[in-house]
């Protein structure tokens, strides 16, 4: 069993997609959570999606990941409340996909400001009052992409390969007081990959033939293994990135080949 008396479990990215399932199962285990995310205006509707009897467990605070000062105020603010954050899972994330010789500045460094340097800001943030406890678990959301990259996703393949490592330097500059292990999502159904799932009637049936398991995966597939790694029953894993795929990867990435279907595609319709 877990000793939730250690403190908090801070979610970033908490509303939608993986997110909303990795809380739920937190919340299933009886943690109390900190939900963060940016869209303050959806907090309230998404609050009260959750069992009536779990909200009560929740407490929101916005946050722009991206935003230093932001994190900075955040853990002033919590610590000021008393609250001690004794779960770190850095879930908030985006995508921006392009080749490389096409891709815009702005994409590139919004891309690594917020799956990057976010995951940064919250570890530094959270990790001496961890240390200070004698007790601490961090869960970084990495990618399939980080050892195995795809065609057009330069920026989202380089930052969550930085997450990655920076989860395992972490892990050995904390230990044995924290553990800091990273999950690593195939191709899982959410909000950032509806429209290559639900726009084209060839996705499904082609990442669920480069799938050794035969399905697309869900949100509840990750949260139950960032669950885990926030348990006791994961008290002798730290500095891993474990990938979560349904054996997707045997195959190769999932989305090889897919830029030059959509490409085609393209020229198709414009001509």
């Amino acid at each position: 069993m877990t000793d939730h008396s250690q403190g908090h479990a801070l979610v970033t990215g908490a509303v939608g997609g993986l997110g909303t399932a990795i809380v739920r199962r937190l919340l299933t285990e009886g943690y109390t959570i900190i939900a963060c995310d940016r869209r303050e205006n959806l907090a309230g509707e998404w609050l009260m999606q959750l069992p009536a009897e779990q909200r009560q467990q929740v407490n929101f605070y916005p946050l722009n990941v991206a935003n230093e000062g932001q994190v900075i105020e955040l853990a002033r603010t919590l610590d000021e409340d008393g609250i001690h954050i004794a779960y770190l899972v850095n879930n908030a994330g985006i995508n921006g996909a392009g080749e490389v010789w096409a891709l815009e500045s702005r994409v590139w460094e919004r891309v690594l400001r917020v799956n990057l340097y976010g995951t940064f800001y919250l570890t530094r943030a959270f990790t001496h009052a961890m240390i200070e406890k004698g007790f601490g678990r961090i869960v970084n959301l990495a990618s399939l992409y980080a050892y195995h990259p795809g065609e057009g996703e330069a920026p989202y393949a380089a930052a969550k390969a930085a997450v990655a490592a920076l989860t395992a330097t972490a892990a050995l500059e904390y230990a044995p007081t924290v553990r800091v292990n990273a999950v690593s999502p195939g191709m899982i159904h959410t909000g950032l990959t509806d429209v290559l799932l639900r726009g084209f009637d060839w996705t499904v049936p082609h990442m669920e033939a480069k799938t050794p398991l035969g399905r697309i995966g869900t949100p509840e597939d990750i949260a139950d293994v960032v669950t885990f790694l926030c348990s006791d029953r994961a008290r002798f894993v730290t500095g891993q990135n474990v990938v979560v795929d349904g054996g997707m990867t045997l195959h190769g990435a999932g989305v090889d080949g897919l830029l030059d279907r959509f490409q085609a595609l393209l020229s198709s319709e414009s001509g």
